[in-house]
């Protein structure tokens, strides 16, 4: 898969987690629960989890009709056109379900 480029549109397919046990692995006791792939802390309304080797780690994306996040984590089961957007809470990340969302590229990865 390639890259995707600077304001060219793409279908995604959208879930949600948040730094919980269930969701990525880490008791909340773990010193690195809550903390990303890029080493800052998951931010509700920023921080998603992408495969890098469709949108590098660092981009920050539009996705329609929900704003602007940026690719700041990775996931096991994020492979492809797939992003989990982060949630405050697990109740907020399973009431988003899967959804297909469209995206676009704001600038490049640092």
């Amino acid at each position: 898969m390639e890259a995707m480029a600077p304001a060219t549109p793409i279908k995604l397919k959208a879930s949600a987690y948040d730094a919980c046990e269930k969701c990525t692995g880490k008791g909340w006791e773990d010193p690195a629960s809550g903390i990303t792939h890029i080493g800052v802390m998951a931010t509700k309304d920023q921080t998603m989890a992408v495969d890098p080797d469709v949108i590098p780690l660092g981009t920050w994306i539009l996705i329609e009709d929900m704003g602007v996040f940026r690719a700041e984590d990775t996931g096991g089961a994020i492979k492809g056109n797939r992003i989990d957007i982060y949630m405050e809470s697990h109740q907020e990340a399973l009431e988003f379900g899967l959804q297909e969302v469209t995206a676009w590229a704001l600038e490049p990865a640092f």
